[in-house]
This record gives C-alpha cells, structure tokens and sequence, in this order.
C-alpha cells in the first residue's frame, strides 16, 4: 500500500504539470490584448503599455513561458492585476467558503442519497423502487440554477426560512455562517444525492447476485450479516468513488451555485479572473482545482482499497 501511495504521489507532478502548460499556451494564444481588458477601454497607451511590461507580455512567448516555469516551481503566483492583492491569499479564502460550502452539501448528499439508494434496492415493494428511481431521474437531470431559483422562491420569498443569498465569514458569527450556506448547501445536496442514489442501488444490486453471497447463504450466514457485512460494504466501492469526484468537483467551484446566492467563493473567484483576463488569478485557480482533484483522488483510491480487498491485492499478480 506504501508503494501504490508513494507512485501515486509522484504521478501528481505531470497531472497537474500537464494541464498548467496547456493552460499558459491557451491564455497567451486567445485572440484580444489582455491589458486593454484589464485597464477598460478608457485606459491610456501608457497605462497599457506599463501593464504589459509589468506582465511580461512584450517578451516573446518562449521568454514568457521560461519565467512562469520558474514561477510555478516556486509556487510564486504574483498578484492579481484586478484585486491588487496576493493571488495565494485569494484563492485560499475563496476556497476556504467553498470547501465550507462543499462539506454542508455533501454531508446532506452522503447522508441521504446511499441511504435510500439501500433501501430502494432491498425494498421488496417494487412501487417504492420505481418512485425513489423516477425521483432519482429528475433529480440527475435538473439544472442547477433552475433548482437553486425554486429553492428561493420556496424557502426564501415564499415561506422565508432561509436568507436569498449573501455570505457571512465563520470569524464573524459561526452559525449564521452554516445558516447563509443552508439554501445552497441544499440545492447542490439534493441534486447530488440523486447521483449517489442510483449508483448505491446500482451497486447491491450488483452485489446481491455476486459468488461470494450465494456461498455465504450456502454457509447459512443470515441475510441480514450478508447484506450489512458483504453486500453493503462492496456496494460502497463506486458510492465512494462517486462522493470524491463530487466533492473534488465542488471544491473546484460550484460556479452556477456561488452566482446565484452571491457567495465568494472560489467558482465566482475563477469567473471574474475570466472575465478579466486576470493571468496570475486564473493560473492560481486551476492551479489549486488540479492539486484538488489529484489528491481527492488518491484518497478515494486509498479508501476502496480499504472497503475491498480484491483491490488491494489486485496490483500483486
């Protein structure tokens, strides 16, 4: 297991390497003069000139790629052109309202997608199972900002249970924090507890018909040991998969989510340094998403191997 985490390790150098270069090469190559969208079109040729010498864009695209590699090794990001402030203390705390938005979302996911997806499957009504798949359905296939704008209409004009938008820091007031993220903590919890229903049904499903139950009835192992020791804990292998793709994807930004409910977060972060064409902020965004989902990974990997053990002892042959 050592080994299997030490390459892994190592494998995260070109995977997040990989997707930084080709990032460079895009925002050097988009068509448009990144100063003059930076400074308005009311800035002066000076003013334009004296930002595209800051940033290095007169120099030739060889030139410029050499200095942001020596940037990146360091992790030396600059400044960001439009915040004027550091791009790592930025892109930190805008991360740090996503990730606290994340894990109310995903706690609410966790907590009743696998649930009912186990229910539905061991369920012997068979009406039961087709409501919780048809709700499942349309739970997948909504659009986010069409629930997001339901659940303001609802829970925030109509019967105002939750503020409409807004954010305030866990330093200023803890619960009010958790209690402005409810709204949107429930809408993208929703939508991802129909995903990890379907594969948690999916997989006892599966699970039920494999040769390792029928020879634990053959044994005269209860049902109930078998589906709450076997069945059930070789199901959870793609839940988990599914809950760290899910939860890596939202700290990357829930983009959709955080504009809504005006939340600043790392998504509203990452589209304003579009917007702007704001270099240093946008490498130090997908900088931060690739490391996220990189190890995100590794621990989904690290964690069904620990459910499994045919997956650990796969790699031995």
């Amino acid at each position: 297991m050592l080994r299997y985490i030490l390459g892994r390790l190592l494998a995260m150098i070109p995977t997040v390497a990989v997707p930084m270069v080709l990032l460079f090469l895009l925002l050097r190559l988009t068509p448009g003069d990144p100063a003059v969208v930076m400074l308005g079109e009311d800035a002066s040729v000076e003013q334009i000139e004296a930002l595209r010498e800051e940033m290095g864009l007169n120099e030739p695209l060889i030139v410029q790629f050499v200095a942001w590699l020596g940037r990146m090794a360091t992790f030396d990001f600059g400044s960001s052109i439009f915040l004027r402030t550091d791009v790592s203390s930025a892109v930190l705390g805008a991360a740090a309202v996503t990730a606290q938005l994340a894990i109310f979302a995903m706690l609410i996911a966790v907590l009743v997608g696998p649930l009912l997806g186990a229910v539905a499957a061991t369920s012997r009504s068979r009406m039961l199972d087709k409501a919780m798949v048809v709700g499942s359905t349309v739970g997948i296939a909504m659009p986010t900002f069409w629930l997001a704008i339901m659940g303001i209409l609802a829970l925030g004009v109509g019967v105002r249970i939750f503020p409409v938008s807004g954010y305030v820091p866990l330093t200023h007031d803890f619960w009010l924090s958790w209690y402005y993220l409810a709204l949107p903590a429930i809408v993208l919890g929703v939508l991802e507890a129909a995903t990890l229903f379907r594969y948690a049904r999916n997989g006892v499903l599966d699970t039920k018909h494999q040769p390792f139950v029928r020879t634990a009835q053959a044994m005269g192992i209860p049902s109930r040991t078998i589906t709450g020791q076997y069945v059930l804990r070789a199901a959870l292998v793609p839940v988990v998969t599914v809950i760290g793709l899910s939860f890596a994807s939202m700290l990357g930004g829930a983009v959709v989510t955080e504009k809504v409910f005006s939340i600043p977060g790392l998504g509203a972060l990452l589209l304003t340094a579009v917007e702007r064409r704001d270099y240093p902020l946008i490498e130090g965004c997908i900088f931060f998403i690739a490391v996220v989902f990189v190890v995100v990974n590794l621990l989904v990997d690290i964690v069904c191997a620990l459910l499994d053990p045919r997956i650990r002892f796969a790699g031995k042959d």
